[in-house]
C-alpha cells in the first residue's frame, strides 16, 4: 500500500513545485496595466467581428461553453468568452499562436542561427483568386525540403507561417497580398559562396520575390495574425464570413522537419514548456495523461463530472493583479459562488501542496547565501538594526477581461 505522500505526488504532479517557483512576482504596474489595455482592446475587436458574422447568420460564439478563470490567491475570477473555433476571431487566433510561438522559440534557443525568409505570390490578387495562391504557396513548401540543392547544401525549412497581408477595398472587392514567413536552419556553416548559391537557388524555386531576412530576433515576428484586427474591423459580416470560409481546413502554420518531430514528441511524452527566468524549459504536463484527466481533476464527491469542475491548472500569471499567481480553469461553474470550489479540499490540497514547495525552495535559498556567504566579525557591543521596508505597492482593481493566460495551455 503507497503511503500518503507517494499517493499526493502522484495526483497533483508537477504542478505545485512550478507554481511555488513563478509565483509572487511583481511586474511593473505601468507595464502591466498598458498590457490589460491592449487585451481588452482585443476581446472587444473579437465580440464586435463574431457579432458580426452572427448577424449574417453565422454562430461564432459557443453557448454551451462555461469556463471561468479563477486565481488561487486573489480569490478573484473571470469568465472566459465563449468563441467558436474561428481563426479569424482575434482572441482565438492568439490563443492558437500562443502554443506555436512556444514551440518554436523552444526550437530556436537550441538552433540560434537559424534564419527567417519572407515569401511572396506576385501582385496583390482579389478573394476569388486567394484560395489557389494559398494552395500553390503551401504546396511549394510540401516539396522543397526534398529538392536537390536542399539536401546538397544541408538546408532544410522547418516553419511556415501565412498571412494574406494588408486587405484593401477596390472596384472588384476585397484586395490582398498573401505572403508567408519561413525558418530555415543549415546542418553545418557554409563558405560565402555556396550560400550566394542556395539562396539563388530557392530564390528561383519559389518563382515569385523571396528573401533572406537574416537571423530571427523574435518570434513574435514570424506567429503573426493571418489577417490584422484592424483590417477585419471594416469589414462587414458578409466578408468576413468569406475569409472565415477560406481559412477553413487551410494550414496557415505549420511545422516542417525538426521542428515538426519535436512537437511530435512533446505530444507523445506528454509535455508541456514553461518559461522560467526568460527560458523555456520541459515539465511534465500536470494537467492530465495522455488518454484521459486525472482523478483529481474531479469533484471529490462526485468523479461524474457534474457540477462545477476543475479541467486545467494555469501556470502562475499575473491576471487580476500585477503579481503572479496559480489559477485554474473551472467548467460548469454558472452563477455559482467560485469560493465553494476555492474553499474545497482539492483546492486546498494543492495550495498546502505548493506552500511546502515554497518552503522547501526559501530554505534552500538561505542554506546557500548562508554557506557561500564570507561573515565579516563585528562588535557584539554594537547594536543592529534591521530597518523595515514601509514601502507598500498599490492593487490595482481585478481585470474586466481574461489576458492571453488561458492560451498558454
Amino acid at each position: 500500500m503507497e503511503s500518503n505522500i507517494t499517493l499526493t505526488k502522484k495526483q497533483v504532479g508537477s504542478y505545485p513545485k512550478i507554481a511555488s517557483e513563478l509565483s509572487g512576482v511583481s511586474l511593473d504596474i505601468e507595464q502591466w496595466e498598458k498590457g490589460r489595455s491592449m487585451s481588452d482592446k482585443l476581446l472587444q475587436q473579437s465580440h464586435d467581428i463574431a457579432k458580426k458574422m452572427e448577424s449574417v447568420g453565422f454562430s461564432a460564439y459557443d453557448h454551451e461553453s462555461d469556463l471561468t478563470l479563477v486565481g488561487l490567491n486573489s480569490r478573484q475570477h473571470s469568465k472566459l468568452p465563449p468563441f467558436r473555433n474561428v481563426t479569424i476571431i482575434p482572441w482565438v487566433a492568439r490563443k492558437k499562436r500562443n502554443k506555436s510561438s512556444k514551440e518554436l522559440e523552444y526550437f530556436l534557443q537550441k538552433n540560434p542561427n537559424a534564419r527567417t525568409w519572407v515569401h511572396t505570390t506576385g501582385k496583390r490578387c482579389t478573394l476569388k483568386e486567394l484560395p489557389e495562391r494559398l494552395e500553390n504557396l503551401h504546396a511549394k513548401f510540401g516539396r522543397v525540403n526534398s529538392q536537390p540543392f536542399m539536401k546538397k547544401f544541408g538546408a532544410k525549412f522547418v516553419f511556415r507561417s501565412t498571412e494574406f497581408g494588408e486587405i484593401a477595398k477596390t472596384d472588384e472587392g476585397l484586395s490582398f497580398h498573401p505572403h508567408c514567413h519561413s525558418v530555415l536552419v543549415l546542418d553545418r556553416k557554409l563558405p560565402g559562396e555556396s550560400w550566394s548559391l542556395l539562396v539563388s537557388k530557392i530564390c528561383k524555386y519559389f518563382v515569385h520575390w523571396s528573401y533572406d531576412a537574416g537571423k530571427i530576433k523574435s518570434v513574435k515576428e514570424l506567429v503573426k495574425y493571418c489577417v490584422k484586427p484592424s483590417d477585419l474591423e471594416h469589414l462587414n459580416g458578409y466578408e468576413l464570413l468569406s475569409i472565415h470560409q477560406i481559412t477553413t481546413n487551410k494550414r496557415l502554420v505549420e511545422f516542417l522537419g525538426h521542428l515538426r518531430k519535436q512537437r511530435q514528441n512533446h505530444n507523445k511524452d506528454n509535455v508541456r514548456l514553461v518559461r522560467r527566468k526568460g527560458v523555456l524549459t520541459k515539465t511534465q504536463n500536470w494537467n492530465a495523461s495522455k488518454k484521459k484527466h486525472p482523478k483529481w481533476l474531479l469533484p471529490v464527491d462526485d468523479h461524474s463530472g457534474r457540477g462545477p469542475t476543475i479541467v486545467a491548472w494555469v501556470p502562475p500569471t499575473a491576471v487580476f493583479t500585477h503579481i503572479t499567481e496559480p489559477c485554474f480553469l473551472v467548467h460548469g461553474l454558472g452563477r455559482n459562488d467560485p469560493s465553494t470550489l476555492l474553499d474545497s479540499w482539492e483546492v486546498q490540497r494543492m495550495q498546502a501542496e505548493i506552500n511546502k514547495h515554497s518552503i522547501k525552495v526559501h530554505t534552500k535559498t538561505l542554506t546557500h547565501h548562508k554557506n557561500n556567504s564570507y561573515t565579516k566579525p563585528h562588535n557584539e557591543n554594537k547594536s543592529i538594526t534591521i530597518q523595515k521596508n514601509t514601502r507598500s505597492e498599490r492593487i490595482p482593481p481585478p481585470r474586466k477581461f481574461i489576458d492571453s493566460v488561458v492560451c498558454t495551455n
